[in-house]
């Protein structure tokens, strides 16, 4: 009896706090999501979690920035991240170090996407217009040639800390010193409405808030100039003085200037981070990212011919 009771105690206690293991299609994670890419991260999200909701999928999220979902990944204790800038090569070596698991791979494709209001003449600009307006030489339409008649001081929209003016920092301010005055808004959706209602207005946002916003403001085709020297998606000679939308095939061919990748990280290869990670690079989860007028990042991807 001495030997048989303590053994079992021990089985009951083993019984008792014995959690199911978690799987690819089991078990609880939380995703922190970029606001620039949340319109097809959630449905992602919602897809994935109803196929697999019987299997015991629950997934939850928090809206925020792309440098906040770089720290919940490197720092806390996210298992994966989806952010619109790649990993500096000392933190991969960080990550390295932590998981042999770990592995970046591009999911989609996006752009920057430039807008104004319905009642501006414009349609199209170059890089270095937006250049020159970003960075306060350009302060009214009427220095635009192609917006006349349009008249008056140019307002800017972007949303606060977003990954949109990071990007155009980026890609046009590097050197510049000087910054325009900028309105801040609180999303994408705000800058979209704020534009729709401002004449005056230039706004940048996100290429995917576009269908979900179902915006009434005017999109502008962009084209390079010769002091656009960017190479990170180098463009083919043709598209050369050309102006384009930010439609997928555009961005497919690098003629759309502000193209942009979304980097999926992972760290592990068994649980349910592992499994969703899989189904949004699958075909079934890229369908999802072409449906929000991106471009997927892990199919192979066939034109039908068209006319740049």
């Amino acid at each position: 009896m001495r030997i048989l009771i303590p053994a079992v105690l021990i089985a009951l206690l083993i019984g008792c706090n014995t959690d199911e293991k978690e799987t690819t299609t089991k078990g609880r994670l939380h995703l922190i999501i970029p606001e620039s890419i949340a319109p097809f991260m959630i449905d992602e999200v919602d897809h994935f979690s109803n196929l697999y909701k019987e299997s015991g999928a629950q997934i939850t999220y928090t809206i925020a920035s792309s440098e906040k979902a770089k720290n919940y990944f490197i720092k806390d204790t996210g298992r994966i991240a989806f952010i619109s800038r790649p990993l500096t090569t000392q933190e991969k070596e960080q990550e390295q170090k932590i998981s042999p698991y770990f592995n970046e791979l591009i999911v989609a494709y996006d752009g920057i996407v430039v807008i104004v209001s319905s009642t501006n003449n414009l349609k199209q600009m170059t890089t270095t217009e937006i250049k020159n307006v970003l960075s306060g030489t350009v302060t009214r339409w009427d220095q635009i040639t192609a917006a006349e008649p349009m008249k008056g001081t140019i307002k800017v929209y972007c949303q606060d800390s977003s990954d949109n003016l990071a990007y155009l920092k980026e890609r046009l301010l590097r050197n510049s010193k000087k910054s325009a005055k900028i309105t801040w808004t609180l999303s994408d959706i705000q800058t979209i409405r704020s534009v729709e209602n401002d004449p005056m207005s230039i706004g940048f946002i996100a290429l995917s808030w576009i269908d979900s916003a179902k915006s009434q403001a005017k999109i502008l085709e962009l084209g390079r100039t010769k002091e656009d020297t960017d190479t990170t998606f180098a463009p083919p000679p043709e598209a050369a003085g050309k102006f384009y939308s930010p439609h997928p095939a555009y961005i497919f061919l690098n003629y759309y200037p502000f193209k942009r990748a979304v980097y999926m990280y992972t760290r592990t290869h068994v649980d349910l981070a592992a499994g969703f990670g899989t189904y949004v690079a699958s075909a079934e989860g890229q369908k999802i990212i072409l449906k929000h007028g991106l471009l997927p990042g892990t199919q192979k991807i066939k034109l039908k011919s068209m006319q740049p």
